[in-house]
């Protein structure tokens, strides 16, 4: 396994694009076959789409990339993403209620949409091949263990704090469990102390595998157990609330820590883990949908094609409005091409951080996601009669909102200049010494799935929650360097660099 960075797309061996090129639209060409309804034109470009972001998925599957390197994870939830997603949507005729395109139907306003991530994936993939600003000169920056270990044990207790805090605020542990089962609505208003209470047990993970990590490289039986404790833990403070994310993400987080610093993880492993984020994703949308009713699956007094009939939660529901977003992707394109839903100019973005403020002022100027879209998608003055959606859009589907098609486009530059970033700091995290980067760069992992599914709110929402606690633990730990005339032109060179790390994680 070998690392790569920004510019080896331009390297990419010919096998991988060979075999892209070959056998997605091979399977087009047999499913084709099968299935009258994909014989539209709706699936040249989303086939196109499939082998431009599937050359990543064949480095992987080649093992020319590491196993959790950015590229190549985007690689992998991209074929899904932006093929076998639309494809699905046809097969399964899996649409939302309600909604409904212009009299073109379904299957040209997902091809209208695959248009523009054809020519979206094609600018992703000319600035990823863009020439690198070469090898970094000065060395990366150095974590003081002993440091690290009693900032994260002073954070840990400032988390755990917090809980207790969140648990006497909600009438005691009863309280907490009602709250959390039955009434969610008791939360309201305690999002950052929510932010600080559940970060700890991520924390209380991170300062474990750093203090005892030469002991859990001899002994694999003890990380399992740790990884298992992290999910029950965070599944206690955050999971029964109905977060999927706040169980799901520290999980990845902690896989990919355990790759960098203990042991490799396999491809079979991370494949058997993909699967298992999968059930798990469904299994939780039972439990978000039906609450503590779900335990009638276990006595066997209802099925689980009960449940999910009454909750809505199936595994198409997972796989293609969970996982993906190409329905109402489609659906924005299709309203502003028939002239039906203008642009909103940006308002959702400067919304989004100013509903982490208490009491702003600006959210009554500038509309929010859930305003505009609403309005997008059901029509004029839904929002105020008191409907409201809290569907997602994804990083494509935000910037059409937006600016329109043009927006849409620009979103693939930003997602190419990510992931050179990524790829690049990625590619230094592997470096043996490279303590501080390994714990700064797991955020870069799980964000590239996010950057694509998730809008605005939700990514602040992922890096206050899960990325920003460690960093700022990570870099109150740095070693500073000696003040000499060589050692201060070098500490100069790798100030920006680090200030670089902590401008993403914000």
């Amino acid at each position: 396994m070998t690392g790569s960075g920004p510019g080896d797309d331009a390297h990419t061996p010919a096998t991988s694009w060979l075999l892209a090129a070959t056998l997605i639209p091979a399977a087009s060409a047999v499913l084709a076959c099968v299935d009258p309804r994909l014989r539209h034109w709706f699936l040249i470009p989303v086939t196109v789409c499939g082998v431009l972001i599937g050359v990543d998925a064949f480095q992987w599957l080649l093992r020319r990339r590491d196993v959790f390197d950015p590229q190549a994870v985007l690689g992998l939830f991209g074929v899904h993403f932006y093929y076998l997603v639309p494809v699905l949507h046809v097969v399964l005729d899996y649409w939302p209620t309600l909604l409904h395109p212009s009299g073109s139907g379904w299957r040209s306003a997902l091809g209208t949409m695959a248009l523009l991530n054809m020519v979206g994936l094609v600018v992703y993939r000319v600035v990823l091949s863009l020439p690198g600003r070469g090898p970094r000169r000065s060395a990366p920056p150095r974590l003081d263990p002993a440091r690290f270990q009693s900032v994260a044990l002073v954070a840990v207790a400032i988390g755990v704090l917090a809980f207790g805090v969140e648990v006497v605020l909600l009438g005691g542990p009863g309280g907490f469990l009602t709250a959390m089962t039955q009434d969610r609505e008791a939360f309201a208003g305690l999002g950052w102390l929510l932010l600080i209470s559940e970060s700890f047990p991520l924390l209380l993970f991170c300062l474990v595998l750093v203090r005892w990590r030469q002991l859990l490289r001899r002994r694999a039986d003890l990380v399992v157990l740790l990884l298992v404790g992290l999910v029950a833990v965070q599944f206690l403070v955050g999971g029964l609330r109905g977060s999927r994310s706040a169980v799901l993400w520290p999980l990845v987080l902690g896989l990919v820590l355990v790759h960098l610093l203990i042991r490799p993880i396999t491809r079979k492993a991370f494949v058997a883990s993909a699967v298992a984020v999968v059930m798990f994703v469904y299994a939780y949308g039972l439990y978000k949908g039906a609450g503590v009713e779900v335990v009638d699956i276990a006595k066997g007094t209802r099925t689980v094609e009960e449940v999910s009939a009454e909750t809505g939660r199936d595994l198409p529901t997972v796989l293609l409005a969970d996982l993906g977003r190409a329905d109402v992707q489609a659906l924005l394109l299709d309203r502003q091409r028939v002239g039906a839903a203008g642009w909103s100019y940006g308002s959702t973005y400067v919304a989004a951080p100013l509903l982490l403020v208490p009491g702003s002022l600006g959210t009554e100027r500038f509309r929010s996601k859930s305003a505009v879209g609403t309005e997008v998608l059901y029509g004029p003055g839904v929002y105020e009669s008191g409907v409201s959606s809290q569907r997602v859009f994804g990083v494509t589907g935000e910037a059409i909102l937006n600016f329109g098609p043009a927006g849409g486009l620009l979103s693939f530059v930003f997602l190419g200049l990510f992931l050179r970033f990524a790829t690049r700091y990625y590619a230094q995290a592997r470096r043996r010494d490279a303590l501080a980067a390994k714990l700064l760069c797991l955020p870069l992992c799980a964000i590239t799935i996010i950057l694509v599914t998730a809008d605005l709110d939700n990514i602040l929402a992922f890096y206050l929650g899960e990325a920003l606690p460690l960093a700022l633990v990570v870099l109150c730990a740095i070693a500073r360097r000696p003040r000499t005339a060589v050692g201060h032109r070098q500490y100069r060179q790798s100030v920006p660099n680090v200030l670089l790390v902590s401008n993403h994680l914000k």
